[in-house]
């Protein structure tokens, strides 16, 4: 899917109809004058891949093309002859109706607003998540939370929530790994782990996270990989928001876990 801002298909537009209103005089170099418009019709046409339109105009154009090429680019004195607008005006016209025809077929589809931000959950979802976290995480993680992302912007629920618990189970055995450091169990399934964890003095402690991370597992983990949960778009939000806390928490107790202790200074002697 390629990502296109509508002020390109408006612009395109306006290209289209400067040069088939073209009046004499007509100047052909400097900002917004004939081969500035010449070579953004182009850049448009391939960016949007109106690849028909794009030959048919290559041919129509092919003598103002030319003309282009011979002509000093930076001298903004120059204008094309009557004779040449008229040309430029008549190649313009048939390569209207031959981009109209074609874009016909071309669709866009514009996200609709939700309640977790749109251009975050495009190009910036690690900013859904505390500083710094979503760097540290693994690389599936990432990879997984950035698709959900994507997932909930084009209205995939399902979809996200795999994505979304993927990303989160995988964290989890990091963090594991991470805090549990001697005889760990041999299953890397959520349920043992966090089993273990609870058993454990120095994770015991983060109730809230475990619990947390069994309410994820039986809630929604369990149902959605088994084929018995549809979501929609709400709820996956709502499950997002609850799996980068969990996320977000075992991030922080990892770092504060591995962060070095500081000396302390020894109290003097009265």
């Amino acid at each position: 899917m390629n990502k296109h801002t509508l002020f390109r298909f408006y612009f395109l537009g306006t290209c289209i109809r400067y040069l088939q209103d073209l009046t004499w005089p007509a100047r052909v170099n400097g900002p917004g004058f004939v081969r500035s418009n010449v070579e953004m019709l182009f850049k448009y046409f391939e960016a949007l891949e109106l690849s028909v339109t794009d030959r048919l105009a290559r041919g129509e154009l092919n003598e103002i093309l030319e003309a282009l090429d011979d002509l000093d680019n930076k001298d903004t004195s120059i204008e094309f002859a009557k004779s040449e607008v008229v040309k430029i005006n008549s190649a313009v016209s048939v390569i209207r109706k031959a981009m109209d025809a074609e874009l016909q077929g071309m669709y866009a589809f514009v996200p609709a607003p939700k309640r977790l931000d749109l251009n975050k959950l495009l190009d910036s979802i690690q900013e859904i998540f505390s500083p710094g976290t979503f760097n540290s995480l693994p690389e599936i993680a990432r990879y997984d939370f950035s698709y959900a992302g994507k997932c909930i912007a084009y209205e995939l629920p399902t979809a996200a929530a795999f994505h979304i618990l993927r990303a989160t189970e995988a964290v989890l055995r990091k963090y594991y790994e991470a805090m549990v450091k001697q005889k760990r169990i041999k299953s890397s399934n959520w349920g043992p782990i966090v089993n273990d964890l609870r058993s454990r003095r120095s994770t015991s402690k983060h109730e809230i996270l475990n619990n947390h991370l069994d309410n994820i597992r039986a809630s929604f983990r369990n149902p959605t990989q088994h084929p018995e949960k549809i979501y929609d778009i709400h709820e996956v939000q709502d499950l997002f928001s609850l799996c980068v806390d969990v996320v977000n928490r075992m991030v922080q107790i990892t770092e504060k876990a591995n962060k070095p202790m500081q000396p302390t200074a020894n109290a003097s002697a009265d």
